[in-house]
């Protein structure tokens, strides 16, 4: 059982993606055979992309933003060679970010989830850097005052513009952080719905009987709003659901369709591919504009 599990996740498109609460990046997946996504797995990625994030803001803000604590670190950090490491250091740390990203969308099946420890992991490691060189820099230098006004008055870059610069900073991953414990609750209330209603709710074959473009994408996946009709007890049914797919994946009229429900009154729904779905033919139609 455990061996036709992994090959049918193998096999699995994401996309369309239906919903039938949720739209934009709410809509929630979850692969057969996948376990409801925890965040600890993704904790030490988070950190190893926050932690390159720190490195590489370190020339930005002690070169750029005045938290240098001293003449020399200043002049260190501005040079040449340790400028193209930094460099080295952004593409590693967005790499290392997209990473976050991919394997918070695996284990959530949402992008909104994955957006917000991809924030994280960029917003906490530049916070952090400005923190601990605010925290060199006025260490350094007790006897300096701490004056915003000097953002105006000081003929060079004062420290206090690296301070506010990494306060913006600190006030994304703040709202990143608030945010991300209620999204990651309602990602797994979805999947754990998915799961339940695969297990244990009643299975139905449905048809697409209706698809409108909603004429909006996220990034270049379109949107649109879809009706399933089905029958139960001999009597027609109809869900609307919202969808989210690929320009080549835009199901026609008349597909097939799995629809799971429950007596709670939870309705999830699937293109049932193992039919032979039947695509859009014009993939230019619904592709997202450029620009």
């Amino acid at each position: 059982m455990r061996d036709a599990a992994d090959g049918q996740q193998e096999h699995f498109e994401t996309l369309p993606l239906f919903s039938t609460t949720d739209k934009g990046g709410r809509m929630t997946v979850l692969r057969p055979g996948r376990p409801v996504g925890r965040a600890a797995p993704l904790l030490p990625w988070l950190l190893a992309a926050a932690a390159l994030w720190a490195l590489t803001g370190s020339v930005p803000f002690g070169a750029l933003l005045g938290l240098a604590p001293t003449p020399a670190i200043s002049m260190f950090l501005g040079h040449p060679v340790t400028v193209g490491v930094a460099v080295v250091l952004l593409f590693v740390a967005i790499s290392a970010t997209g990473g976050v990203y991919s394997r918070a969308v695996d284990q959530f099946g949402q992008t909104r989830v994955a957006g917000l420890f991809a924030s994280l992991a960029v917003s906490g490691g530049l916070v952090a850097d400005a923190g601990v060189l605010l925290l060199w820099t006025l260490t350094s230098d007790p006897s300096r005052p701490f004056d915003l006004d000097a953002i105006a008055t000081s003929p060079t870059i004062p420290p206090e513009l690296g301070a506010v610069v990494g306060a913006g900073f600190a006030l994304w991953a703040a709202i990143a952080l608030l945010r991300l414990p209620g999204s990651i609750a309602h990602a797994r209330r979805r999947q754990a719905d998915i799961d339940r209603l695969r297990l244990e709710g009643s299975s139905f074959t449905g048809t697409l009987t209706a698809v409108s473009f909603a004429n909006s994408w996220l990034f270049d996946l379109p949107i649109f709003n879809v009706e399933v009709g089905f029958i139960v007890d001999g009597a027609p049914r109809v869900v609307s659901a919202h969808m989210r797919t690929s320009a080549d994946r835009v199901p026609v009229v008349g597909s097939r369709m799995l629809v799971l429900t429950d007596d709670r009154g939870t309705t999830h729904v699937e293109l049932d591919s193992s039919n032979g779905a039947t695509f859009e033919p014009d993939v230019r139609k619904y592709a997202a504009p450029d620009g």
